[in-house]
C-alpha cells in the first residue's frame, strides 16, 4: 500500500509536539530535583529535623526562585547553542560525523555508483539532488540530515558502498529519502538540540566535580566552615551528574520510542520508491552478516544515533535502541525469510558495473518500474551537471531564450561571469535548449550539489548574473521564473539561511487563501487557451470548496514567489488539500501539457511537497 507522505509529515509534526511536551515535563522534574539538591547540599533544609509545617514556614522561596530561573536559563541556553550549531543544516551534521563530501568528478567507481544511485532516488522522490558525504567507517550505515529537502545531505559509510551491491545500496538510499519526505529530518535535528539541554545539568555537575577535585588542595583545613561548604558544593556537583544522567535516561527512552516507529515506515516507503523490496531487505541481511554491523565509531555518533539507517552504537538494553531489531525489519519486508544471512560481498563485485549499467548510470532500471525516465537526459548534460562551472553554464543556457536579446545577455555573461563560463555556455547551449521544459526542471534538480560547492562570493556573483539575464527583456516568463526561484529556494539558502527554517505550521486555510488562489491561477493559466484556463480555474475552486464566481487574480510570476514563501508554512494536510486542487485544475481538460507538467514538478519541489510526476517526454 502506498505511503501517504502528507499524513506521515503531519504525524512527524505531532510527534515533535509530543517531544516538546515531554521535554517540558523533564525540565520541570529537573527543576524540582535541582532545587531539592541545592537546598539540602547548602544546608537550607536539615533532613534530620524537618516536618511539613517547618518546611512550609522555613523554605527560602527567593532562593528557590533564583535556582529555578538559573536552571531554566542554563537548559535554554544549552538548547539554543546546539540549535545555533546545527543552523547550517545537514552539512554540519555530516562534517561532525567525520564525513567528506564526494566530488562530482570522483574517479572512484564505488563513489560514482553512489552518486548515480542518489541522483536516481532524488528524481524518483522529486526532491533536489542532495550533496553526498562519505564517512570513513567500516560499518554499513547511512543517514539523511537537514531542515528541509533543499537543505538535506545524504551521508553513507565506506562499509556501505564496499559491502552492498547496487540494488542493496539503492534500497538504503531510498530509505533515507523516505525520511526526507516523511518529515523526519527536522524532528531529528530538534531532538538533538533538546537532548543536549537535558544533558547540560549532568555536564555542569561533571565540571564542578573536576574543579572541586583540582582545587581541593588549596582549601584551608583550619576552616571547618569552608570545608563544610566545599563538601556541600561537591555533593551538589555529584547530585547534578546524577540528575543529568537520569534526564538523559528518559530522554533516550523518548528518542528511541519515536525513532523506532519511523524506521519501520521508512523501510516500507523505500520499497515504494525503488519498487524492489529485495534491495533494502538484502541490505539488512548484509548487515547481519557483516562483522562491523552498523557501528559508527565517531565520538558524535551517540547524539546523532537516531539519524542512521541502522543502530549506530551498542546499547546495554533494547529499550534504548533507536532502531527495531534487524530480524524484525527483514521479516516485515520478506515474511518468508529463512533467517539466514548471506556471506560478505566481494568488493570487486560491488565496484563493478557492467558497460550497460554505466551507460545508464543515471537511469532507474526498468526492472524496478520507477516512474521517471531519467535516461532521457543526454550523458553530456548529466556529467556536466556535477561540475560547478558547467552547472552555472547550464543555468545560463536555460536563460538564453530570446534571439533579440542574446547579444546583450552574452555581454552580461562576460562582464558578470567570466570568459570560461561563456565558453562552457557555448558548448552546452544546444543540448540544454533541445530539452523540453519538464526535462530542464529535472536538470535543475541535478545541478544543486555542484552549485553548493561555490564559495559565498562566487555564488553572490552568479546570483547577480542570472537575475541580470532575466531582466534584459523586462518580462519574467515561466521558464525564467522556474530557474530563478528554484535556485533561490534550493541553493541560496545554503549560503544565507532563510527564516522559513523556523516557520510555524499554519492550519487555517482562510489565512492562506490569497496566496493559494494566486498559485491556482498560475496553474490554470498554464492550460493555454482561455476556455481551458477558465475550466481549470473552476475545477480548482470546486476542489477547494470555493464559489465558482471567485475572480481569478491577476499578477505575474514575481508575485508568485512571495506566495510560495507563505505557503511553505502550511501544515502538511493543508498542503495536501491545496495540491489536490492544483491537480484537479490540470486534469480538468484531460490533457496535461508540458508546461503544466513542468510547473507542477517545480511547485512540488519549491513547496517541499511529496509528489511523483509522470514520465517527462523529450
Amino acid at each position: 500500500m502506498a505511503t501517504n507522505f502528507f499524513s506521515q509529515q503531519d504525524l512527524a509534526r505531532r510527534n515533535t509536539r509530543i517531544l516538546v511536551t515531554l521535554f517540558s515535563l523533564a525540565v520541570v522534574l529537573l527543576l524540582l530535583l535541582t532545587n531539592a539538591l541545592v537546598l539540602v547540599g547548602l544546608g537550607f533544609v536539615d533532613l534530620q529535623n524537618v516536618d511539613s509545617s517547618a518546611v512550609e514556614r522555613g523554605l527560602p522561596w527567593p532562593t528557590i526562585f533564583f535556582i529555578s530561573i538559573g536552571v531554566i536559563t542554563a537548559v535554554g541556553i544549552a538548547v539554543l547553542v546546539k540549535w545555533q550549531q546545527l543552523k547550517g543544516g545537514g552539512k554540519v551534521v555530516a562534517v561532525s560525523l567525520g564525513g567528506n563530501r564526494i566530488d562530482g568528478a570522483s574517479d572512484d567507481p564505488l563513489e560514482r555508483r553512489l552518486l548515480n544511485v542518489v541522483e536516481e532516488m532524488a528524481i524518483a522522490a522529486n526532491v533536489p539532488v542532495p550533496p553526498v558525504y562519505l564517512l570513513p567507517e567500516k560499518g554499513i550505515n547511512a543517514f539523511a540530515a537537514g531542515y528541509s529537502p533543499g537543505d538535506a545531505v545524504i551521508g553513507v559509510t565506506r562499509g556501505c558502498i564496499e559491502q552492498l551491491n547496487r540494488d542493496e545500496l539503492q534500497g538504503v538510499v531510498a530509505h533515507e529519502f523516505s525520511h526526507i519526505l516523511n518529515g523526519d529530518m527536522r524532528m531529528n535535528i530538534r531532538m538533538i538540540a533538546i537532548l543536549n539541554g537535558i544533558l547540560f545539568l549532568g555536564h555542569a555537575g561533571y565540571y564542578m566535580l573536576r574543579a572541586g577535585s583540582t582545587g581541593r588542595g588549596t582549601i584551608s583545613r583550619s576552616s571547618s566552615g569552608r570545608n563544610k561548604n566545599a563538601g556541600g558544593v561537591l555533593a551538589i556537583a555529584l547530585g547534578l551528574v546524577v540528575i543529568g544522567y537520569v534526564g538523559s535516561f528518559f530522554g533516550n527512552l523518548i528518542k528511541a520510542a519515536v525513532s523506532r516507529q519511523r524506521e519501520y515506515l521508512a523501510d516500507a516507503s523505500a520499497v515504494q520508491f525503488s519498487r524492489n523490496p529485495r534491495g533494502i531487505a538484502g541490505a539488512l541481511k548484509r548487515i547481519g552478516a557483516h562483522s562491523a554491523g552498523t557501528r559508527i565509531n565517531n565520538r558524535n555518533a551517540d547524539e546523532n544515533s537516531h539519524l542512521f539507517f541502522g543502530e549506530a552504537i551498542s546499547r546495554w538494553a533494547s529499550i534504548f535502541a533507536t532502531h527495531p531489531p534487524l530480524e524484525q525489519r527483514i521479516k516485515r519486508l520478506e515474511p518468508h525469510w529463512n533467517g539466514k544471512f548471506p556471506s560478505a560481498i566481494n568488493q570487486v563485485e560491488a565496484a563493478t558495473e557492467s558497460p550497460a549499467a554505466q551507460a545508464t548510470s543515471n537511469t532507474m532500471p526498468d526492472k524496478q518500474a520507477i516512474i521517471h525516465a531519467v535516461a532521457a537526459l543526454p550523458m553530456l548534460l548529466v556529467q556536466n551537471s556535477r561540475q560547478p562551472l558547467q552547472a552555472q553554464a547550464i543555468v545560463c543556457a536555460m536563460l538564453l531564450r530570446h534571439a533579440d536579446y542574446e547579444a546583450e545577455q552574452i555581454k552580461l555573461i562576460k562582464e558578470l561571469g567570466s570568459l570560461e563560463l561563456l565558453q562552457q555556455v557555448d558548448q552546452l547551449i544546444d543540448a540544454v535548449q533541445a530539452l523540453t521544459l519538464p526535462l530542464q526542471v529535472q536538470l535543475l534538480q541535478r545541478i544543486v550539489p555542484a552549485l553548493k560547492t561555490l564559495n559565498h562570493d562566487q555564488f553572490v556573483q552568479f546570483e547577480q548574473l542570472i537575475v541580470a539575464l532575466t531582466a534584459v527583456d523586462k518580462h519574467l516568463s515561466l521558464p525564467e521564473w522556474l530557474v530563478i526561484h528554484f535556485i533561490d529556494h534550493t541553493v541560496a539558502s545554503h549560503f544565507k539561511p532563510k527564516p522559513q527554517i523556523q516557520r510555524t505550521r499554519q492550519t487555517d486555510f482562510a489565512r492562506l487563501q490569497t496566496p493559494a488562489l494566486h498559485l491556482l491561477a498560475a496553474v490554470a493559466k498554464a492550460a493555454g487557451e482561455p476556455q481551458a484556463c477558465q475550466q481549470a480555474w473552476r475545477a480548482g475552486l470546486n476542489a477547494l470548496a470555493l464559489a465558482d464566481t471567485t475572480p481569478m487574480p491577476d499578477g505575474d510570476f514575481s508575485e508568485l514567489s512571495s506566495c510560495i514563501d507563505r505557503l511553505l508554512g502550511a501544515a502538511p494536510l493543508l498542503k495536501q488539500h491545496l495540491w489536490h486542487a492544483l491537480l484537479a485544475a490540470v486534469a480538468a481538460d484531460k490533457l496535461e501539457t508540458q508546461t503544466e507538467q513542468a510547473l507542477l514538478t517545480a511547485l512540488a519541489l519549491m513547496l517541499e511537497m511529496p509528489w511523483q510526476p509522470q514520465t517527462p517526454s523529450r
